[in-house]
């Protein structure tokens, strides 16, 4: 019986990072909801004293005919009650009815978290919550960047794909498909070696053997020597005068090469339209300018976040989420390209500088090693004639 297919390792960071969140919204919910709720009253409270206080010096006949002396106690009671709304206010209370700690403002928050981007705009206000979102960030954190990781290659392998299939239209002119189960490597390899024997190009890897049998290859091309197909029936015509490049498989077929490098330009290119596109749909959504949605599209994704620009709606606010974790997958794909375009340079020119300077850079561990010296075989030419000087 065969077993049941088990889910990756990317889905299952997934599916344990959705729930988190929800559990970490319940958790400060109980946590900052309760004590905002309690911050409110007293707000309120403080707020009827202040109106009580005013109403009674307005009431007062020794300061009614005095208006200095009731400005001056009017100022004092303002102060104090300025003063004690200046404490809430920078734990994030105001005496608004709307609940900043709301369950789907705590899910947002959770996601400021684990994201790393940190708007400000809601932060706790007890000992505990502070306590648990340094929890929550201790195991968060390293799970979302590996679902990130995770999303960044995956993204690239897609683009990789999409970037393989449209130049083997443009290069092919058509989308004919190739009925082969051989990677696309396999195929070229092949080609290349029918071109090589039929222009007579490598003559020089070629080594005779004795007795006059036929010759081979040497053993790195001894891979290339096997037939892709064993039945010449089935084989199809590949051409070899290089005017025309070989069909590569059908998309059901058609395998990715890790090596292949995608270009800077085309992911640049991705990542500038998803912001774009972000933010138009913002600029829609939100009471925001074309450039300000802009704005907290590049803040949110390169993880700064001021906090200046924050949806407001609850539905907006799950969106962004989902929208900024899969633009810093991008911004994470792009990184990778970036580097493996750099590390590939570095390795280029260390080899070529090597080379000049006679010495071999290892690629798997670094190290150096110096080149064998050429062996440069003497024309029997050469020999003749110094024999005849010498007599």
């Amino acid at each position: 019986m065969a077993e049941a297919a088990r889910p990756s390792p990317t889905a299952k960071t997934f599916i344990l990072q959705m729930p988190g969140s929800n559990v970490g919204a319940v958790i400060f919910v109980a946590v900052e909801g309760s004590y905002e709720q309690k911050v409110q009253s007293n707000l309120r409270t403080e707020r009827y004293t202040l109106v009580r206080q005013l109403r009674e010096l307005t009431r007062d006949p020794v300061l009614a005919n005095n208006d200095n002396d009731w400005e001056g106690q009017a100022v004092e009671k303002l102060l104090v009650f300025e003063k004690i709304m200046h404490e809430h206010y920078k734990h994030g209370v105001t005496p608004n009815k709307i609940d900043d700690w709301s369950f789907w403002n705590s899910v947002f928050y959770c996601g400021t978290i684990y994201t790393t981007i940190g708007y400000g705009h809601i932060s706790p206000s007890t000992t505990t919550g502070r306590a648990i979102t340094i929890v929550y960030a201790i195991f968060g954190i390293p799970m979302f960047l590996i679902l990130l990781a995770d999303f960044g290659k995956l993204f690239t392998r897609g683009i990789k794909f999409v970037w393989a299939f449209v130049r083997r239209v443009y290069y092919t002119g058509s989308c004919k498909k190739v009925r082969r189960t051989v990677p696309v490597q396999e195929v070229m390899k092949g080609v290349q070696l029918v071109y090589d024997f039929a222009t007579f190009r490598r003559p020089s890897q070629m080594v005779g053997q004795p007795g006059g049998a036929a010759p081979i290859a040497h053993p790195e091309d001894v891979e290339l020597q096997v037939p892709l197909n064993p039945n010449p029936q089935q084989q199809p015509n590949l051409p070899v005068d290089g005017l025309e490049p070989p069909g590569t498989p059908a998309i059901s077929t058609f395998e990715v090469d890790d090596e292949f490098n995608l270009p800077i330009s085309v992911a640049i290119v991705i990542l500038v339209i998803y912001i774009f596109v972000g933010a138009i749909i913002y600029w829609t959504w939100e009471e925001w300018g074309f450039f300000e949605s802009f704005y907290f599209v590049f803040i949110s994704m390169s993880t700064i976040g001021f906090g200046d620009f924050v949806p407001k709606h609850p539905m907006y606010m799950m969106a962004s989420i989902i929208y900024l974790v899969f633009g810093l997958a991008l911004t994470s794909m792009c990184i990778n390209v970036v580097q493996e375009k750099l590390s590939d340079s570095f390795r280029q020119a260390s080899a070529k500088i090597g080379a000049t300077i006679g010495l071999r850079v290892n690629e798997e561990d670094g190290t150096i090693t110096p080149l064998p010296p050429v062996q440069i075989e003497m024309p029997e030419v050469h020999g003749t004639m110094t024999k005849s000087r010498t007599t």
